[in-house]
This record gives C-alpha cells, sequence and structure tokens, in this order.
C-alpha cells in the first residue's frame, strides 16, 4: 500500500469538528494548518469537494498528491541545509570537548589570524560598507552569493507575485459570495411575489363565485382571463427559479475552485516567506539589494586585501596551521574557521556563532515540520477517501504510484 511511505500516526477528528452537509459519503471538510509565526500566519481555508462525482474526486486526490510533491521537494532541500548547518555545530563540539593540551597549536594560530585580521579590518571599515558579521556570511558563501542574489530576487518579485494574487482571489471570493447572497435574495423575493399572487388570485377568484352565485353574472369570460393570468406568472415564476438554482450551482462550483486556489497560493506564500526570512538572516541584510550592495563592497575589499601581500602571506600560513590543528582534531568543515578564528579564542565569539546556527536550525526544522504537516495532513485526506470504498482506494494507490 503506497500510503505507508509518509504516513505516521492517525490523526482523530476532535469531537464536534464540523464536516461538509452533503449527502452520501461526504470528503469532510480539509484545513492544512500553518504554523504560528509573526508576519507569515495564514490559515487555509476548506475545500468543499463531492467524493461521488468521480471527476471531482480524481481532480481532488490529484491536488493532495500535487501538494505532497511539492512539500517532499521543499523538504529536501531544506534537509541538505540543515544537514550542513548540524555539521558546523558537530564540530564546534569536538573543538570544544578537545583537551587543552592539544589546542595549543590550535589557539596559538587562531590568535595570529584574529591579530593580522585586525590589521586588515581597520582600512577596510574606512573605506567599505560592510559589518563583521555580513563579511563571514560572504567569506564563508563567497561562489554561492551570486545565485544567491539572483534567487534572493526572484523570492522578492515572486512574494509581490502572490500578494497580487492573494489580493485577487480574496475579491474574488468576496464577488461570489455577493452573488450567492443575491441569488439567495432574488430567490426569497420570488417566493414573496408568488405567495402574494396566490393570495390576490384566491381573492379575485372568490369575489367571481359571489358574483356567479349572488347576481347571477355570467363569469366565464373574467374566469379564464384569470387562469390564464395564472398561468402566465406561474411559468415566470418557475423559469426564475430554475434560473437561480442553475446560478447558484455554479457559483458554488466557483467557489469550491476559488478555495482550491487560495489554499495553494497560501501555502506558496509561507514557503516563500520563510525563504526570504532564512536568507536574510544568513547573509544579515533586510533585501536582494542589500545584498548585491554589501556584495560589491566585499568584492572591491577583496581586491583591496590583494594589495596586502605581505599580510596575506602570513595569513595563508597559519591558515595552514590551523587547518592541521582542525584536521587533527577531527573537524570536518576546516575552511569556514578561517573566517571565524576569533571564535577559537573568544568564548563570546563562540557562543555567538553557535547561537546563529542553532537558530538557522530552528528556522530549518519549523520550516521541515510545515511541510512535512502538509503531507500528513494531505495523506490522511486520501487515507480517509480511500477507506471509503474499494474502487477509491484503486484511485488513490494508482495516484501515488505515480
Amino acid at each position: 500500500m503506497a500510503l505507508h511511505w509518509f504516513k505516521k500516526k492517525e490523526k482523530k477528528v476532535p469531537a464536534g469538528q464540523p464536516e461538509i452537509s452533503v449527502p452520501e459519503d461526504p470528503v469532510p471538510e480539509m484545513e492544512i494548518p500553518v504554523p504560528d509565526m509573526a508576519g507569515d500566519t495564514l490559515t487555509t481555508e476548506k475545500e468543499k469537494v463531492d467524493i461521488r462525482d468521480d471527476a471531482a474526486r480524481i481532480s481532488y486526490l490529484q491536488r493532495l498528491y500535487e501538494s505532497i510533491q511539492e512539500a517532499r521537494r521543499q523538504c529536501g532541500d531544506i534537509k541538505n541545509e540543515y544537514a550542513q548547518v548540524t555539521s558546523y555545530l558537530k564540530d564546534i563540539q569536538l573543538i570544544d570537548q578537545a583537551p587543552p593540551e592539544e589546542k595549543l597549536d590550535l589557539y596559538a594560530a587562531a590568535h595570529r589570524i584574529v591579530e593580522l585580521t585586525k590589521e586588515r579590518q581597520h582600512l577596510q571599515r574606512q573605506q567599505f560598507k560592510m559589518t563583521d558579521a555580513q563579511k563571514r556570511v560572504l567569506e564563508n558563501y563567497e561562489s554561492s552569493v551570486p545565485q544567491d542574489i539572483r534567487k534572493f530576487r526572484e523570492y522578492e518579485d515572486y512574494q509581490i507575485k502572490i500578494k497580487n494574487d492573494l489580493r485577487q482571489l480574496g475579491s474574488e471570493k468576496n464577488l461570489l459570495l455577493a452573488d450567492k447572497r443575491d441569488i439567495i435574495r432574488r430567490q426569497r423575493a420570488l417566493k414573496t411575489i408568488g405567495k402574494i399572487l396566490a393570495v390576490i388570485l384566491a381573492a379575485i377568484g372568490s369575489m367571481m363565485l359571489a358574483l356567479l352565485f349572488l347576481f347571477r353574472v355570467d363569469i366565464a369570460v373574467p374566469f379564464v382571463a384569470t387562469i390564464a393570468f395564472a398561468f402566465v406568472i406561474a411559468a415566470l415564476i418557475l423559469n426564475e427559479a430554475r434560473k437561480n438554482r442553475i446560478d447558484m450551482v455554479i457559483t458554488e462550483k466557483k467557489c469550491s475552485r476559488a478555495v482550491f486556489l487560495s489554499n495553494r497560493v497560501k501555502i506558496k506564500y509561507v514557503n516563500n516567506v520563510r525563504t526570504l526570512d532564512y536568507m536574510s538572516h544568513k547573509y544579515q541584510v533586510r533585501n536582494a539589494t542589500e545584498l548585491e550592495f554589501v556584495f560589491g563592497q566585499y568584492r572591491k575589499a577583496k581586491r583591496e586585501w590583494a594589495r596586502q601581500r605581505e599580510s596575506t602571506i602570513r595569513l595563508n600560513e597559519n591558515n595552514q596551521i590551523l587547518m592541521q590543528e582542525l584536521q587533527r582534531l577531527g573537524i570536518r568543515d576546516r575552511e569556514i574557521w578561517f573566517a571565524q578564528a576569533k571564535a577559537l579564542v573568544d568564548p563570546k565569539e563562540m557562543v555567538e556563532v553557535r547561537h546563529d546556527l542553532n537558530v538557522r536550525r530552528q528556522k530549518l526544522r519549523e520550516q521541515l515540520d510545515y511541510n512535512t504537516g502538509v503531507m500528513e495532513e494531505c495523506l490522511e485526506e486520501m487515507e480517509r477517501i480511500r477507506d471509503k470504498k474499494p474502487e477509491y482506494a484503486e484511485e488513490v494507490e494508482r495516484i501515488l504510484g505515480k
């Protein structure tokens, strides 16, 4: 059975939870949970689907499968970054646990690197506008910064598009709700008109009967005219009522489609906001423009550093010593400590580095939990449908088997 790929412990539906009021085996309303985070909290709406309709059911299952695939892709990317951050934290633990006598040469090399770096930073702070934290990050991820700038801009542009889509979908849903209220109002008006006309026709009929029996007046022509008028009015009312019912069915389908699109856009919005937040924290910037500016300053600084050959040579010598000592301690990611040598000699700086890595890992874990929740919720929904009928189970297995 394909559902066991992702499914964890089945969640029970709380007592009193509302479901869709459609007859015979409806699909309960689905709400994908969104973590409560400041600035990106969104609550997805419930999608109404009648699983008795083959086309609607298969389309709904396909949408659930697409949501699972998107969440899996997000989880894969997040896990790679999470593994790298975890590796850095393990290296810090190895350094902390090493005996002091084994770290003497490491501390000496790190101290010389810190002193040489201070000399260079004195000139750099006068000429270039970037913080020490930004400098360290750019040194660690220099090769990937141009690509990250492009991605950062794409995410920002995509954020604008998502917000526009959310506004547009919100307006569309409001219009559809207004249409539903208008249809209901027209239907009520037809009922009222029908009742009033029925009373009037009854009064006219009573009056004609009175004329017939009391005054022996010939009422054949008025009676036929009245009957014809009643048939015409009834036909008009029934025709309008039929149009209203058709309009209500069409409007309900449009509302269901708008809810589905809104849920999809909201999930993309949350993932996009989290990605932007992570990249901003990673590079210590507010947006892609600032990152591009800081990276430009960094490249200018590098050209200046190239002129400081003697200092560079001395740094390289100590960096080699540092790398050898780190290798001897079993550190995997040794190169990043060139830019963080101060953390090796200053416990407070090491605490800051560890805190920064923990914050990054927590952000990744929250995003991973969110996408895992999306997968579990979709799979539970597919499991619920699968258990309804054997033919539903075959459809679910076929879709998951792709």
